[in-house]
């Protein structure tokens, strides 16, 4: 029970955190974003790991996955999820992410072995469905094109890899806290990589940090901060089918909240509505 409502915790954090993102990104770019999030990840989640663990418990065996767990998410994977942000908007980016429970599910039945009932095909059947659906160009505040939704889709796969791998290291470390620091700590070192590399490339600045974005990255950082050492806690208490699809609900609160906070940008079309109730009834049928 207790995993369960970690899950739930997770799930309202990272709809809510969804939205000073869209609105610091005004001002800044999904690198900039990425980075100070991170940032503030990994600060919180070694500070409380160095609070209340001894530094023997850090190089404990299971940490390897971890590592490998950060390199893909949430650092690169939220590159991908903050460029969809910018591009698509929060309301049709956030129901494509969230299909990576479907993603999630296959990987912990491979490697996992967790079992398949009906309610999860059935579940992952209008996952699909209302992602295709999604797919449809219709009426948008937003201008985009069909191939930016490759974005999100690229985002929810590294998400699904990175949830089995932190997975398989939690049944190996029993404190949720450092898997949470030594993946945020990876996943910051493969971002920096990445933004030093874009810049080399494009021999121009790629951070852009105005003060105008700053407060609104401050908050989606600490929100996500929180989901994020919230969802490894889930994670520890519960397995990846039933804990996936809860956390994942996020859309359902990132389309209210932004509803109500993102009116000038943001519009919940009959589509964009249709997709998201077959996206989240999908989810809470594969909880069953």
């Amino acid at each position: 029970m207790y995993g369960e409502l970690y899950a739930v915790a997770t799930a309202l954090l990272r709809g809510f955190s969804a939205i000073p993102t869209k609105k610091g990104l005004r001002y800044s770019n999904p690198s900039t974003s990425a980075l100070f999030s991170l940032i503030i990840n990994t600060a919180l989640q070694w500070s409380i790991a160095f609070t209340l663990y001894p530094v023997g418990q850090f190089f404990t065996r299971g940490v390897e996955y971890f590592v490998l767990a950060g390199i893909f998410a949430p650092g690169i994977a939220r590159v991908f999820r903050d460029t969809g942000f910018k591009r698509l908007g929060v309301t049709i980016t956030y129901p494509i992410v969230s299909t990576n429970t479907f993603f999630s599910i296959v990987l912990a039945i491979i490697f996992l072995d967790e079992e398949i009932t009906i309610y999860l095909a059935a579940g992952a059947i209008l996952i699909f469905i209302g992602v295709n659906v999604l797919a449809w160009q219709g009426e948008t505040r937003v201008a985009w094109k069909k191939k930016d939704l490759l974005i999100p889709v690229i985002a929810a796969l590294l998400f699904a890899c990175s949830t089995n791998l932190r997975k398989i290291g939690l049944r190996r470390i029993e404190h949720p806290v450092i898997g949470a620091a030594i993946t945020s700590t990876v996943s910051l070192t493969v971002v920096v990589i990445f933004i030093l590399i874009d810049g080399a490339r494009r021999d121009s600045q790629v951070l852009e940090l105005p003060k105008e974005a700053v407060r609104f990255f401050v908050v989606a950082g600490i929100g996500s901060s929180v989901a994020f050492l919230l969802y490894f806690m889930a994670l520890s208490a519960s397995n990846v089918i039933k804990i996936q699809p809860i956390a994942n609900t996020n859309p359902l609160f990132a389309i209210l909240f932004s509803y109500f906070f993102l009116r000038e940008e943001e519009q919940i079309t009959p589509k964009v509505a249709l997709s998201s109730l077959l996206i989240v009834s999908g989810i809470a049928l594969i909880f069953l």
